[in-house]
């Protein structure tokens, strides 16, 4: 394909990680980012092996590997009693297993890092202040404006978030209790914390049916408890997804990253598919000769797997919130199941055989 430029709207992970994809291909960007200045919205993420492979395809591994820390396990524990039910080793042998570290960091940080690299790249045009109102007075468009993107809906009606009962509050609190991912289960909801930045603060998301973590997690074990009540403030949001499509793009226009696919973040795979999108766009515009097919292929070749995380990210969900009765069996199978099992289901997020060897 002959040098292009392509316009990018939104900022964020989604959008510089493409930026940097269609530079990497052989094109110029022009990205178009609403805000004064770049900021992320939320607080941690983590970054399984697949999104380390995806920033590696990308050449940004270099400039977020500093930002990241590494937790040496994940804790699954429950909320009421406080036992541990399962421990997940993160070290050594999963980075062997895997090809790739478990990694944790602060969204802002990974922003910052990804924005370092759009900026050193000479074919890339970085504009803030630029909210774009109408996409269709733009030729070639990669629309990375999230998961209520008005570009969607104005290219696919009737796609808007659906909202689930479910609400997120989340919070950065400066006491470090564990190094580790930790993950409470309760009944009809869930608490995750793991330390990031520097210096590190722990990064605290509750879920609930709608009331106040305080309120909601009233019968919790102390340890889940004392917690909960170091959190000064909480970011509150309601919990959405956007309906799987069949296919993102119209002619030279396609959709990438949540607005696209956004999903329940119960795999922790939001910004790892929106890095994997990117990796696959630069595939993408290189092996095709016409952006239209270029778009269309990405797609096709993505639609399957981010569908496919979808709905496993909702079943998980549902087991994390399963009430009082149904709990207590669904601890005992996670005491019962081996670490190793628990990895192996997890390989085809992970490893993502289909495109692993790819970039």
């Amino acid at each position: 394909m002959k040098p292009n430029i392509f316009h990018i709207i939104g900022g964020g992970i989604a959008g510089l990680a493409s930026a940097i994809a269609v530079t990497n291909a052989g094109h110029q960007a022009i990205l178009l980012e609403k805000a004064a200045k770049f900021e992320a919205f939320g607080a941690g993420l983590q970054l399984g092996p697949n999104a380390v492979r995806a920033l590696q395809q990308l050449g940004a591994w270099d400039a977020v590997s500093p930002i990241t820390a590494s937790p040496p396990e994940i804790l699954i524990r429950n909320g009421v009693n406080g036992k541990i039910l399962k421990r997940i080793m993160l070290g050594k042998s999963f980075e062997q297993r895997f090809g790739m570290p478990y990694r944790v960091a602060h969204r802002a940080d990974l922003v910052q890092a990804l924005l370092k690299v759009a900026q050193s790249k000479p074919n890339i045009s970085i504009a803030t202040n630029s909210e774009v109102l109408d996409h269709t007075i733009y030729k070639n468009v990669i629309a990375a404006d999230g998961i209520w993107s008005k570009t969607r809906q104005s290219l696919f009606p009737g796609t808007a978030a659906i909202i689930m009962p479910e609400f997120f509050y989340r919070t950065l609190v400066p006491s470090l209790v564990s190094d580790c991912i930790t993950l409470w289960l309760y009944p009809g909801g869930h608490v995750v914390h793991y330390p990031i930045g520097n210096p590190a603060k722990l990064n605290l998301i509750a879920i609930t049916q709608g009331q106040t973590p305080q309120i909601h997690f009233a019968k919790a074990c102390d340890a889940l408890k004392h917690i909960l009540a170091q959190a000064a403030e909480w970011t509150t949001w309601p919990a959405a997804y956007v309906p799987p499509l069949k296919n993102w793009n119209d002619g030279n226009v396609t959709l990438i990253g949540d607005a696209a696919h956004g999903t329940l973040p119960y795999l922790a795979q939001g910004a790892a598919m929106a890095l994997e999108d990117a990796a696959g766009l630069a595939q993408a515009l290189i092996s095709e000769e016409k952006i239209d097919k270029a778009f269309h292929s990405l797609s096709q070749s993505r639609t399957e797997r981010t569908t496919a995380v979808h709905k496993a990210s909702l079943r998980t969900g549902k087991i994390y919130h399963l009430p009082t009765a149904l709990a207590g069996p669904r601890n005992m199978v996670i005491q019962m199941l081996p670490s190793q099992l628990n990895l192996k289901q997890s390989e085809w997020i992970w490893l993502d055989k289909k495109n692993a060897g790819r970039g």
